[in-house]
Order: structure tokens, then C-alpha cells, then sequence
């Protein structure tokens, strides 16, 4: 594992332009950016697809990391490799429907990152919603967490109402039980 003082020499020599110091980051970093590829599915795209533009999130990341500011650089890359894979999977469902086996996982389509806010406030917000879901799941029934995951996600009570084959108060109700446990 190479210390945090030669990743920050890497990441400085990489900005300037060092192309041997960004292939040592990419090499660094391609088993994550691997394994990160493959729990996204995208009609079109295959693994390899993915590590490629995961690479290019990399070389971002690089050229816009600040080492002045609290996160580390390994959070701050990883972050941009999963905007980066967001933003192609949602990229690819605006214009046609999806089937639900080439999607990502249902928990990992909840996105309430502010792509225009930087790295470092996502991955503290991230973090607050990660903390959040997990007092959801421990403290609401399991048809009060389907129902505020749907609500999240931006459907309707008519959506979530046929989703879940139940009526629409049925909904309003799961959603108001779930705001009063959470809240």
C-alpha cells in the first residue's frame, strides 16, 4: 500500500501532467474502479465500458482535488467514479424504458446528491443519507420503508399505490407513519 505522502506527490506530478504518475494512480485504483463497474448495468455498456469512463472520472478527480479540504482523495475519487456511472445509467433510462435485471440494485437508485455541490459536501451528505436509511430499515415496517423509498425516488402515490398493489391512503398513511417514526 503506498503511503499518503507519495499518492499526494502522484496526484501533484499527475496534475502537472506526468503521465507515468496517473498511470501509477490508475493502476492504484483500477481494482476499485472494477469492482465498483460491475454492480452497474446498462444496456450497451459492458464491464469494460465502465472502467473506461471510471478512468476518466479518475483523471477528473486528479485534476480537480484539493488536498486543502477534509476528504481524502481516495473518497473524493471514488465519489466521481459513481457520479460518473449515475450519470450514464440515468443518462440511458431517459429515453427508453429499462427492465428492471439491467438496472441498478433498488437501495443504490436513491439519489439525493447535489451534482452541483462539490465532492466533499456530497460525500458528507451520503453519509447523513446513509445514516438515515439505516434507521429506516431498523425503526419502519417493511411496507412504511417500500412506500418512503418509492416517495423518494419521486413516484407518486398513484405510482407507489400500483406498485405496491395497495390504495392510496393506504400510501398517505404508510408515509405519514414513516415521518412521524423518522422525524
Amino acid at each position: 500500500m503506498m503511503c499518503s505522502q507519495n499518492e499526494n506527490t502522484l496526484i501533484q506530478n499527475a496534475k502537472c501532467g506526468d503521465n507515468l504518475a496517473f498511470e501509477k494512480l490508475s493502476f492504484r485504483y483500477l481494482g476499485l474502479i472494477h469492482k465498483l463497474s460491475n454492480q452497474y448495468k446498462v444496456e450497451g455498456y459492458d464491464t469494460n465500458d465502465f472502467v473506461q469512463e471510471g478512468l476518466l472520472a479518475l483523471l477528473s478527480a486528479v485534476k480537480s482535488f484539493d488536498p486543502n479540504h477534509s476528504i481524502s482523495f481516495k473518497n473524493y475519487a471514488l465519489l466521481c467514479v459513481k457520479n460518473r456511472f449515475r450519470t450514464i445509467v440515468k443518462k440511458s433510462q431517459r429515453d427508453k424504458a429499462i427492465p428492471m435485471s439491467s438496472t441498478v440494485p433498488f437501495d443504490e437508485q436513491l439519489d439525493v446528491t447535489d451534482h452541483t455541490a462539490n465532492p466533499e459536501n456530497q460525500v458528507l451528505n451520503e453519509e447523513r443519507f446513509a445514516l438515515l436509511l439505516e434507521k429506516a430499515r431498523d425503526v419502519l415496517s417493511q411496507k412504511e420503508y417500500k412506500v418512503l423509498t418509492y416517495y423518494i425516488n419521486g413516484y407518486s402515490y398513484m405510482e407507489i399505490s400500483e406498485k405496491l398493489g395497495i390504495d392510496k391512503k393506504s400510501v398517505d398513511n404508510a408515509l405519514s407513519r414513516a415521518k412521524k417514526k423518522l422525524l
